[in-house]
């Protein structure tokens, strides 16, 4: 048997897909009831709250255009937007960039910042324009494979809000009947105090897909375990756009306190392989911890592409597409 064939085992063990979307531009869904709206978050109604604004059951940095939510009022979508979804935003900008994601300005351009000359990254028409300087190293290229590898800084951010805005998005998507049994990640999720502790041991499976995938797609999940089943958490939510796909648990006090804080092995959820494992390589696997408390400045990691066309060379200022 397959790792695959293992992955698609597991979870027709354990789990039922309680709902899938697959989502372009151009499609349109529309969550809840705008004739009778009150807002899942904060249980207010009009004429105390507002509904004016479009509300992103994904949000739209994340390159959603298609699905909304009608019950989320304005003054939780303002503090979604300015509060941990800033946060997903900053964290997860660099590979939005590379994986050509067009949030609401289009896709993001990453640039040095600050004052003078520094380098950028930007996409467009004609694809990648990369500007480097020989006194400030972005990047290394590795001819032979053509390669590139990037050094990039993140944004700040606070890790454990941007769990939250992971486990914000599920919360959006669940059924009504399953909104009751979340209750305190409800408040978890709301709260901006981001001492107060709560989902300590929800790891993050995040797997990346080498290799040129659609950036215009949204995948998206909702895993609920079977009846019969008690040994691993009661729901999942599944994100993939561009090339990752993110495995995030929503925690039940109700359903998980037969847990009881024991550690879990759960295989990931089953993503299609790379388009030519053979060229790019394996689907790849890791399990991140999003809980530290603390923003985080100027965290560098590596993200490495491949191109087609040759690498040119101009004075100090390195320009390559692809």
């Amino acid at each position: 048997m397959t790792s695959l064939e293992a992955n698609i085992a597991f979870y027709d063990t354990h789990y039922d897909i309680l709902r899938q979307w697959f989502l372009r531009p151009g499609d349109k869904v529309v969550l809840g009831d705008k004739q009778n709206r009150v807002c899942r978050f904060c249980s207010r109604k009009s004429p105390e709250v507002t509904f004016r604004k479009v509300a992103h059951a994904i949000p739209e940095a994340l390159g959603n255009k298609s699905i909304e939510s009608a019950y989320e009022c304005d003054d939780c979508n303002e503090g979604f937007g300015r509060g941990i979804e800033n946060d997903l935003g900053n964290w997860s900008k660099p590979t939005r960039t590379f994986a050509r994601i067009r949030g609401k300005s289009g896709v993001p351009t990453l640039k040095k910042g600050g004052d003078g000359k520094g380098w950028r990254i930007e996409h467009g028409a004609a694809g990648f324009s990369i500007t480097s300087y020989e006194d400030d190293p972005l990047y290394q290229i590795d001819e032979v494979n053509r390669r590139i590898t990037f050094q990039l800084k993140r944004d700040p951010y606070t890790p454990v809000a941007v769990l939250k805005a992971f486990m914000k998005i599920g919360l959006t998507l669940l059924p009504d009947e399953e909104i009751g049994n979340f209750p305190h990640l409800m408040s978890w999720v709301r709260s901006t105090d981001h001492i107060r502790r709560f989902a300590d041991q929800c790891p993050v499976i995040r797997s990346f897909q080498p290799g040129p995938m659609p950036n215009d797609l949204i995948a998206a999940f909702l895993l609920r375990r079977k009846s019969h089943v008690t040994n691993y958490p009661y729901m999942f939510l599944v994100l993939g756009y561009g090339n990752e796909v993110f495995q995030v648990q929503l925690p039940s006090e109700q359903h998980d306190l037969t847990l009881n804080g024991q550690p879990i092995s759960i295989l990931p959820f089953p993503t299609p392989d790379s388009p030519d494992p053979a060229r790019y390589g394996p689907t790849r696997v890791q399990v991140l911890d999003l809980t530290g408390r603390e923003v985080v400045k100027g965290e560098v990691i590596p993200v490495q592409v491949g191109y087609d066309l040759a690498v040119h060379k101009t004075g100090s200022n390195t320009t390559s597409k692809d």
